[in-house]
């Protein structure tokens, strides 16, 4: 306990500056949390008894925040994103062949590939956000509700104790119900409301019908983020995805739900703004 405290404390204010501050700032995080969230997926992996490629994998997930920085600056090298891939995948089967080992070949390639595509290539959209008008305040605003939703869901799960719905949310989490799912939702669209109408975003065009259609799909996904992680350690029999944060676990373990909420909230503004 505190130990997670003492993360807390400290790291809230930080991250807090961080999604503020933008640009290179806000690219060297993304570039540190997809790295040490990769390395934690392909550990786990690998403790599961798989053989990800690990160097291959970092390596291409790794370029997709920097080359979709470069992309959103303008840069010619941002157009070379595609063309990145492309060879990554490539290079990905090719190592196996060299090798020539064909057993498990699609397992390893396949869950090296899920890393990327899962961690990278969703977070990466927090750069794209960045851009949009007023985009680090929707970053921030992304991440506010995702601690609401986190919180809420948990405190409304505990003191109903399932009085209304017997069965669990799901069987790959048990601990989380139905009570808490929908307690989730409520406090992220008013946590959403009360930011567009009485804080920073007051001068936002966003309609209420926006905020309760963005906080509905982000409590939603925020959610199933969280159940996607679970999905995962539950396969490689891990129970957390590493130890970097103390009781708070690794870097997968508190960004899991943010990884689906920003592509998202991304194209959500999208279709309502731009």
């Amino acid at each position: 306990m505190k130990s997670r405290l003492i993360v807390a404390i400290l790291g809230i204010p930080v991250l807090i500056y961080i999604l503020l501050s933008g640009g290179l700032l806000l690219l060297l995080f993304a570039n540190v949390i997809i790295g040490t969230a990769l390395y934690e997926f392909f550990n786990m992996m690998e403790k599961s008894g798989k053989r990800p490629l690990k160097t291959l994998g970092m390596l291409l997930g790794l370029s997709i925040p920097n080359l979709t920085y470069m992309y959103m600056k303008g840069h010619d090298f941002g157009e070379l994103l595609p063309l990145v891939i492309s060879l990554g995948v490539m290079l990905l089967i090719v190592s196996r062949i060299f090798e020539n080992c064909s057993e498990e070949a699609s397992r390893d390639i396949g869950g090296t590939l899920l890393g990327v595509m899962y961690i990278s290539f969703l977070f990466s959209h927090i750069i794209a956000m960045s851009f949009l008008p007023q985009g680090n305040l929707w970053i921030l605003t992304a991440q506010l509700m995702v601690w609401v939703c986190d919180s809420s869901a948990y405190f409304v799960g505990l003191s109903t104790g399932r009085k209304f719905f017997k069965r669990g949310l799901s069987e790959i989490s048990p601990k989380k119900s139905i009570e808490g799912t929908i307690g989730g939702i409520f406090f992220t669209v008013l946590t959403l409301g009360i930011i567009r109408y009485f804080f920073y975003l007051k001068d936002s065009s966003l309609s209420f019908v926006g905020v309760v259609a963005i906080g509905i799909f982000v409590s939603a996904t925020a959610q199933i983020g969280d159940l996607g992680e679970s999905l995962f350690k539950r396969d490689f029999k891990i129970k957390d995805s590493g130890n970097l944060l103390g009781g708070h676990g690794g870097i997968l373990d508190r960004f899991d739900s943010m990884i689906f909420v920003v592509p998202t909230m991304f194209y959500l503004l999208k279709i309502l703004f731009v």
